[in-house]
């Protein structure tokens, strides 16, 4: 009887140690697969969401990037056109200079003054005949400029030159040609005009008398009475006034709409929104004396025609420089103008905008200002608006907040542009301050509905009075159209977000494919496991060495497969030496390995499958970990299995003590095994958003890692200053601090460090908790430090790493609401000092 007790106990033992365990690892697996199927479905569906997003928001600050890149070259490349052209008009100034310092230094006659008018002359572009239409309400050329052109192809001639081939051809436009003075005179001390030449008047006057002189307006001969030899004065732009109640198109429906005649003849020019408009007609005087020996005899004088001024910005366009308009369309939001030394308006595609003067009082109109100025003038003690603005507080709160005095246009027509008081125009401001040391910038700022860039460059003309300020003549403005120079970028950023649609369908396809073939897989594994284990039973006693080794070299394959794949060798492929289950586990990685390795053949987008590599190189890690953390135990095992077997079959004797020894040995080992395989799945499978311990989750860690570091001689110290409680994702946290240890275990092993621990501190204060991860390996170079969480940055060599591990971990934590920080250290260990790496994670304290 007690022979057979023993036989019974020996079944029992059996079965403990083979059958039960071998069901036990089967459901496991059975429980792993399906978690393992979990896993990889909703990891793959993350991985395409977060990836969707990252391709869409790096496609996104890729166009802002462009444009904002675009937005400044144009914004440069438009200010140095301002420059050029302000430097043209004072160029054009400096040659009126020499015209008068010339006639100053030969015999002054009729004659002569006559042969310089008739030599003096520039051309000017005139438009054709426009014709407004009824129907459009638009004026319309009657014989457009045509192009210079007689070419019979718009392609390259040649195959090589077909690449952004680009022409312009000239216009035909017209031009007349005109003297540039309007007149030119000598008068005596006394004002007195000697000679005359003159477009304006030909009858000879005294112009020390005001009324005498260009619209009543000049006192030019008080100010020349001290000029010494050599000396010029040279006035500001003077010219008769010319008002309009329509601004903009000027249009039947405008006209109708304020009650007023269709004639646009009597309102100022304004370009094509008024090509029949009156012209302003002004001047800038240039004044010399003339000396015969220490006599002064008199002064030469030259009314320079406005006209020429004005040439060079009516006819200038930003948007291609390098051919003029024939005539100015302001309503396009692409022109040029000019301002003088104070602000006022002296040239601008809409006359009506240029500061003049009224011909019958010579008193300066005054210029359109804001509703509030004017119900602060009306609430004053001022009968002259004039007389009130010269006390009025210059460039005084302008916004874009104010409104302009809408009875000043409705009722006078008087909008001429004066930026001292024109507040409602806070441009105006930032030109002054653009200007203000005879520099140049620029600006963007919303007007008229649009953004626009303007610019403001310094005229550096310093004759006479302009001298006297770093302005000089004045400064030149360039107003663009900020949209346009984006067409280009937004037509880009149509075409990407097309690709993008059209690739996030294909990858969304492949991830359906994927999953049920997935699903698919894991059912065969799962009906094949529950078959191979009730026939393994029978044999389990023959086949448990064996198939311990065989998974352990088939797990290795995987591995080495793993490693592969993630140091980019999509290559290669795990040779498949049976049709087991292991068999197709090998065939469903090298499946998966040909599908994501033609995905990226095909898909220029690569983030997701550097991503999913850097999964399975951490699937790498942990299957050798469990590899360390299975190997004891079933070595324990076997060495329990084999001295029952001794004690039974050689010395022929089993007393119940040995065998209840050995049966508790048995036990703990495996449920070493099974703790170990549940935390293997703890890791991952995907957790919800709940409260946990840190303790806990590192002694998680600990158990995962600890045979695995051990076989490598690395210590890992985990060390509980204090425990504390958050609230998130402690499957994640885990995956956060393996990779950091694992870092930490890269750099001791690459640098062959002496100090061969990894600390793990627990510690928390008022409102967090901490966990310190710390090594002595050497450290994170200064010039590094900063972008190892940025992502696919990595130091690695030889396709080592990937770059997205910190970068994830970082996400992870703060999806957490926690943060990470890096920093080097060092310590002194037996008098010699040490430099490391030390990653400390804070987190939300629940």
């Amino acid at each position: 009887m007690q022979h057979l007790g023993i036989k019974f106990k020996l079944i029992i033992l059996f079965i403990l140690f083979k059958v039960i365990p071998l069901v036990l690892v089967s459901f496991i697996a059975i429980q792993g697969a399906l978690k393992l199927e979990e896993y990889f479905d909703e990891n793959t569906k993350t991985l395409f969401t977060q990836n969707k997003k990252l391709i869409e928001s790096t496609a996104s600050n890729a166009i802002e990037d462009s444009i904002e890149a675009l937005d400044k070259t144009s914004q440069t490349s438009i200010e140095k056109l301002g420059v050029a052209l302000a430097n043209s008009v004072a160029e054009f100034l400096y040659e009126r200079d020499k015209d008068i310092l010339f006639l100053a230094s030969i015999d002054i006659s009729q004659k002569n003054i006559d042969s310089f008018y008739k030599n003096k002359n520039k051309d000017v572009l005139v438009h054709e005949d426009y014709i407004y239409d009824e129907i459009s309400s638009q004026w319309v050329s009657s014989a457009p400029p045509k192009v210079n052109s007689s070419r019979d192809t718009t392609s390259a001639l040649f195959e090589d030159n077909e690449k952004e081939f680009h022409f312009v051809d000239p216009l035909y436009l017209r031009t007349k040609n005109i003297p540039i003075y309007k007149e030119i005179t000598f008068f005596d001390t006394k004002g007195e005009e000697i000679f005359k030449k003159s477009s304006i008047n030909n009858q000879k006057v005294n112009i020390s008398k005001k009324e005498n002189t260009y619209c009543k307006a000049e006192d030019y001969f008080k100010q020349v009475k001290n000029l010494k030899a050599g000396e010029i004065y040279v006035s500001d732009v003077i010219g008769a006034y010319v008002p309009s109640k329509i601004i903009g198109n000027f249009t039947r429906q405008k006209t109708s709409k304020r009650g007023l005649e269709f004639k646009p003849e009597l309102h100022g020019y304004a370009g094509k929104e008024n090509p029949k408009g009156k012209r302003f007609e002004g001047i800038v005087r240039f004044v010399t004396p003339i000396f015969k020996g220490n006599q002064k005899l008199g002064y030469i004088s030259l009314a320079l025609d406005h006209r020429h001024i004005m040439e060079f910005t009516d006819n200038f366009n930003p948007v291609n420089p390098n051919i003029k308009q024939n005539i100015a369309n302001a309503g396009a939001g692409n022109y040029a103008f000019m301002w003088d030394y104070e602000g006022k308006n002296i040239s601008h595609p809409r006359d009506y905008f240029i500061m003049g003067y009224d011909p019958k009082t010579g008193k300066r109109v005054p210029g359109w200002i804001s509703a509030r100025i004017e119900q602060e003038f009306k609430n004053s003690n001022y009968n002259d608006l004039n007389l009130f603005l010269e006390r009025y507080p210059k460039f005084y709160e302008q916004t874009l907040q104010e409104k302009p005095n809408l009875e000043q246009l409705f009722q006078k027509g008087e909008v001429g542009l004066d930026c001292r008081y024109l507040n409602f125009a806070p441009q105006c401001q930032g030109w002054m301050q653009l200007t203000q040391n005879g520099g140049y910038g620029s600006f963007i700022i919303f007007w008229s509905n649009v953004w626009k860039l303007t610019t403001a460059a310094t005229i550096p003309y310093y004759t006479g009075k302009y001298g006297d300020t770093k302005r000089g003549f004045g400064f030149v403005t360039i107003g663009a159209n900020v949209d346009e120079f984006h067409e280009a970028a937004n037509e880009t950023k149509k075409h990407i977000d097309t690709i993008i649609s059209s690739q996030n369908k294909k990858l969304e396809k492949t991830l359906n494919d994927n999953s049920a073939n997935i699903s698919e897989f894991i059912s065969s594994i799962i009906n094949e496991l529950s078959i191979v284990t009730a026939a393994m039973i029978i044999v389990v006693i023959l086949l448990a060495i064996w198939m311990s080794n065989y998974i352990t070299s088939k797990i290795e394959k995987l591995i080495v497969g793993t490693q592969h794949f993630s140091n980019n060798d999509l290559d290669y492929r795990i040779e498949v030496t049976a049709k087991d289950e292991i068999g197709k586990l090998e065939n469903a990685f090298n499946e998966m390995a040909h599908k994501i390795q033609t995905e990226i053949e095909t898909n220029k987008e690569k983030e997701a499958i550097i991503i999913q590599k850097n999964k399975m190189a951490e699937l790498g890690d942990m299957m050798s970990a469990i590899l360390h953390q299975w190997k004891q135990p079933l070595n324990a095992i076997t060495m329990s299995t084999s001295s029952l077997k001794l004690l039974l079959h050689i010395e022929k004797k089993l007393d119940e003590k040995t065998l209840d020894n050995n049966i508790n040995v048995i036990e703990e080992q495996a449920m070493h095994m099974a703790q170990t395989m549940d935390d293997f799945s703890n890791f991952f499978r995907p957790s919800e958003m709940q409260s946990y311990k840190a303790s806990q989750m590192i002694q998680s860690v600990d158990r995962i890692l600890d045979g695995f570091y051990r076989s490598m001689n690395i210590k890992v110290n985990y060390i509980y200053n204090d425990d504390f409680t958050t609230k998130g994702y402690p499957n994640e946290m885990m995956q956060v601090i393996i990779n950091i240890i694992n870092n930490a275990r890269d750099a001791i092993r690459d640098n062959d460090s002496k100090i061969r621990d990894i600390d793990v501190v627990i510690d928390k204060d008022k409102d967090f908790g901490t966990i310190t991860i710390s090594d002595l390996a050497g450290g994170i170079p200064d010039d590094i430090i900063a972008k190892i969480f940025k992502p696919y940055f990595t130091t690695k060599t030889d396709g080592k790493g990937t770059g997205i591990g910190l970068y994830m971990s970082k996400t992870i934590i703060n999806k957490a609401e926690g943060d990470i920080e890096v920093k080097n250290y060092m310590k002194m260990i037996d008098n010699v000092k040490y430099q490391g790496a030390m990653f400390i994670v804070k987190l939300k304290i629940d």
